[in-house]
């Protein structure tokens, strides 16, 4: 009878017959066995069910044994399942089956398995319990209010310490719980956001709480934001504030800043130029007061010269004694080496008038290799190495050549004992960044580098060695304008000088000069002019400001048999020419008050087109000399000059 109500049942539906309970189930209580079916069938419950059976076999040797029946609920049973142990869960009873005599012959048994109930209601709870968690570390306030009195429902820590209370407000209405925010406003916003579903955002909002029985002030950001049921009805509200009062301080605090920063920048800026402005004074009369030492020191000497020799001359002359030729010679030479001096004073500063052509740097350095070879001695070694497809560059060659020797003889005094000196040329370039910093045209150039293997200089004489009248050597073996003369010469020149040094491994000088694109110039045969004497057919008018010179240029012109006009400035010159003065060459200075030599020249030969000019002066600025460089055919004449320069140029040009 058992037997058919279970295996007719649609109900899962078992027997355990016997002692051994031995397993009989219906189709729908196969599933349950899974891979254990059909091989279950008939065999004793123990053999069927190892995994279990220290669970469910005391349970059901319990009904064999009294007779009672037994249900459990959601017990874990751990199941082995496509070869690994699983949890597993059930809802099950045993009910005895009892024979004719009343003993129990076997046990009925039904369940279901509820699994997948438990595991669900346990990732629930898990996710419960992980929302908790973040609800409660998160950074900011967050709190949940439900129905329309906005009782607390749940809160987070932030919360708590923001609003000053505790776990106590948990199921309290928030007029009850924070009653200070009523006449603030704040549960109105919150009435308005639960009747119309809108969200309302706060930013920099002042609240007044009363935190740990002190009513503070505090500044909050903060979210309201409805709620809804599974129907979508509104149910609560959520709040979410981060209290930004320290970071509203701070932003208030730079606004005020701001208000004076420009007054504080302009002071500070105004003090710091003052400071740079000192400092640039202080470095300019450290360097004025190098230079003027070092001018008057060098003029001192060369003057106690001429004026001694001049002294002594009129004191043999007085005594009728003609032989002072020595005397003549040791004065011009005192002179003629003022002159150099001031020369490199001009260069270094790149105010003297330059007379550039092109050039072939690798020509200039093989003819000038002899000439170094006597100048330096034979303990020290030339080597030249010279580039490949060097290109021309554009400058006064005999600078060039004056530069070249300077950077040799400089390298020939650091080698005492003999060494190597070695000129190089080759093809650079200079990039936009280095050209900014050095304040250099980017392009192309063409390089020059002298390399000794010298004593070196350390890092504070290189920082010095280019300064006028710096100098290492002992005192009367040098002047130390040489290279303060290469360095000026080379910047006037649109180019660059650098400098490398090490104690102990000698010094290299790299000369960079620009690219000349133009046409190479075919030299002109050297035509060597032979000074001779003026007539007085020929007319000069000199004009020169300074008196001195003004009265021994005439005098000097006269001299030389020509007829001789003078005057004071440029007006007084061209009022003699439209007075209708018949002049055939005009000498003037560059430099004068009023009008320039340059625009004198240029009035002078609109009136007179055919009228010769030879400037001269001792320093050209850039309004008289273009940027320092000579015009073709322009003649000049450095001051101080001699009478036979003075004949030549003058001869020169009139005989143009």
């Amino acid at each position: 009878m058992a037997l058919r109500l279970c295996l007719n049942s649609t109900f899962p539906s078992a027997i355990y017959w016997g002692r051994d309970l031995h397993l009989l189930y219906n189709d729908a209580w196969s599933p349950i066995p899974a891979e254990r079916h059909p091989d279950a069938l008939g065999k004793r419950g123990a053999d069927v069910w190892p995994d279990i059976w220290s669970v469910v076999g005391p349970q059901f040797e319990g009904v064999l044994d009294t007779g009672q029946g037994f249900a459990a609920y959601d017990q874990m049973l751990p199941m082995q399942r496509g070869g690994r142990t699983t949890e597993t869960f059930w809802n099950y009873s045993i009910t005895p089956i009892v024979d004719e005599t009343g003993a129990v012959a076997g046990i009925f048994n039904q369940g279901n398995e509820t699994t997948g109930v438990i595991v669900a209601a346990r990732m629930r709870e898990e996710e419960k319990e992980r929302l908790r968690d973040l609800f409660a570390q998160a950074p900011g306030a967050i709190a949940v209010l439900r129905g329309p009195k906005h009782e607390f429902y749940i809160a987070n820590d932030a919360y708590f310490e923001l609003s000053g209370r505790g776990r106590d407000i948990l199921g309290r209405e928030i007029t009850e719980a924070l009653p200070e925010v009523v006449e603030q406003g704040f549960v109105a916003l919150l009435d308005n956001v639960y009747h119309s579903g809108e969200p309302f955002i706060g930013n920099n909002v002042s609240i007044e709480l009363v935190r740990q029985g002190v009513r503070q002030t505090r500044i909050v950001d903060f979210i309201y934001h409805p709620t809804r049921d599974l129907e979508g009805h509104i149910d609560g509200i959520f709040v979410q504030a981060t209290d930004v009062t320290e970071r509203s301080r701070a932003e208030m605090a730079l606004q005020d800043l701001n208000a004076t920063l420009e007054q504080r920048v302009v002071a500070e800026v105004s003090e710091r130029m003052r400071a740079e402005e000192q400092l640039r004074q202080a470095h300019k009369m450290d360097a004025i007061g190098q230079l003027t030492g070092g001018i008057a020191h060098d003029f001192n000497n060369m003057l106690a010269v001429v004026i001694g020799a001049l002294n002594l001359m009129q004191r043999r002359l007085a005594k009728g004694d003609t032989d002072v030729t020595r005397y003549i010679d040791a004065a011009t030479d005192g002179a003629n080496r003022a002159s150099q001096l001031t020369q490199r004073l001009l260069a270094f500063s790149r105010q003297q008038p330059l007379n550039p052509s092109s050039i072939d740097a690798n020509k200039l350095v093989a003819s000038m290799t002899d000439l170094l070879s006597r100048t330096l001695g034979e303990h020290i070694q030339i080597q030249t190495v010279l580039g490949a497809g060097l290109w021309r560059t554009f400058a006064d060659q005999v600078q060039l050549e004056s530069a070249i020797i300077n950077l040799a003889v400089n390298a020939r005094d650091a080698m005492p004992d003999g060494g190597k000196l070695t000129i190089e040329t080759a093809n650079g370039s200079v990039d936009a960044a280095y050209g900014l910093q050095h304040g250099l045209a980017p392009g192309q150039y063409v390089m020059i580098c002298v390399t000794d293997t010298g004593d070196g200089m350390d890092a504070q004489t290189m920082a010095l060695a280019f300064d006028p009248f710096f100098t290492t050597k002992e005192v009367g073996k040098g002047t130390g304008l040489g290279l303060s003369q290469v360095f000026g010469f080379v910047r006037q020149s649109g180019g660059h000088v650098k400098l490398y040094s090490e104690v102990g491994h000698g010094t290299t000088v790299k000369i960079y000069l620009p690219r000349f694109y133009g046409a190479e110039e075919v030299a002109a045969p050297e035509v060597v002019n032979v000074a001779r004497d003026g007539s007085l057919a020929e007319t000069i008018l000199v004009v020169e400001d300074d008196p001195r010179v003004r009265v021994f240029s005439t005098e000097a012109l006269r001299e030389l048999g020509y007829s001789v006009l003078s005057a004071v400035n440029g007006p007084d010159a061209l009022r003699q020419i439209d007075a209708g003065a018949k002049i055939d060459l005009l000498f003037t200075d560059m430099v004068m008050p009023e009008m320039n030599g340059r625009q004198l020249a240029e009035l002078a030969l609109a009136r007179l087109p055919a009228l010769k000019v030879v400037f001269t002066t001792g320093y050209a600025p850039n309004a008289a000399v273009h940027n320092g460089v000579l015009e073709p055919n322009m003649i000049y004449l450095h001051k101080p000059f001699t009478l036979d320069q003075l004949a030549e140029k003058i001869r020169a040009a009139l005989d143009t």
